[in-house]
């Protein structure tokens, strides 16, 4: 069983967006190999067979000893039952854990999947990828990161209502508990010896002396410094609409974001849909492009696959150099 240590677990995602058109492509171009899908048979023939693509597919479940390593023409599944393409994405998630958690894959990549249609048709309390894989990992804390290049963003909410961000920040220890996670991650994964960290403020302009508020003095900044007794390295909290500059980008290696959306409209405009999602604080590593199903790319020739292939390339190198 040596071998399946050296494969990488993808989830189908939603098949009608432009995950798996970007996965076959990959490749198809070499770019890509030594992975298996996690899918029920029927619907990936389908999808094959629809799009006149002539892949020979190989479903490994219970016979492992037909994987062959660096075979860029057979496209490995793990096959399991399943309703309709709705369950199939969902169940996809549940079995791409187990399976990479039972032999040590070297960690999983989700392809995009619509929260909605998991939602109203399977899972009313599901919220996204990153909260699902904390909760079957059994983790308190985790961090979603999103990395390009050398830019590190993350949040410390993720998908919550923005009426609920302050009362999600102002619970007891979780900001402290959160960056303490999320140095580890850099620590252990990122390998940056010793973190430097930016913070921003919740408010505009960090309240400007609590002209707008005063959550930064109440609960953020008391916990920044505790943080700091830690001896970690953090400065903040700053405004958030300036914090992205160059100076900062030389500076520091982490840029710390209260919310979703403080963080990801700089980050996706300077990534260009070329970086990566890592959830950190799991037991097992897991990535996804950093964009969604794109459905209206789906059949074009102009649809940006470099966020995928270097989620590949991030779990190749990140367990290179474990």
């Amino acid at each position: 069983m040596y071998m399946i240590k050296n494969f990488i677990a993808v989830t189908i995602g939603d098949i009608e967006g432009i995950g798996i058109q970007l996965l076959i492509e990959l490749m198809i171009k070499k770019k890509i190999c030594n992975f298996i899908l996690f899918t029920n048979y029927n619907i990936i023939k389908r999808y094959l067979d629809k799009n006149n693509i002539k892949i020979k597919v190989v479903n490994i479940k219970n016979n492992e000893k037909k994987i062959l390593l660096n075979k860029y023409n057979i496209l490995y599944i793990y096959n399991f039952n399943t309703k309709n393409m709705n369950e199939n994405s969902y169940k996809s998630l549940i079995t791409s854990y187990k399976y990479t958690k039972k032999y040590k894959l070297k960690g999983i990549v989700n392809l995009p999947l619509n929260k909605e249609k998991i939602i109203r048709n399977i899972d009313k309390n599901f919220i996204g990828q990153t909260e699902f894989y904390q909760k079957i990992d059994n983790k308190k804390i985790s961090n979603m990161i999103f990395i390009y290049k050398k830019l590190i963003v993350t949040t410390l909410t993720t998908h919550i209502e923005i009426n609920k961000i302050t009362e999600n920040l102002s619970k007891k220890n979780i900001i402290y508990e959160k960056i303490i996670s999320l140095n580890n991650e850099l620590i252990k994964i990122l390998k940056h010896k010793r973190p430097k960290f930016i913070i921003s403020g919740i408010n505009p302009h960090t309240s400007e002396n609590n002209l707008f508020g005063n959550e930064e003095e109440k609960f953020l900044i008391p916990q920044i410094k505790k943080i700091r007794k830690k001896n970690i390295y953090i400065r903040g909290p700053f405004s958030a609409d300036s914090m992205l500059n160059k100076t900062n980008l030389d500076k520091y290696n982490c840029f710390i974001f209260c919310y979703h959306d403080q963080a990801l409209v700089a980050y996706k405009y300077i990534s260009k849909n070329r970086g990566i999602n890592l959830t950190g604080g799991l037991s097992i590593l897991r990535t996804s492009p950093d964009h969604g199903t794109a459905y209206n790319l789906v059949g074009s020739k102009n649809a940006e696959n470099k966020s995928l292939l270097n989620c590949f390339n991030f779990l190749k190198k990140s367990n290179a150099n474990s």
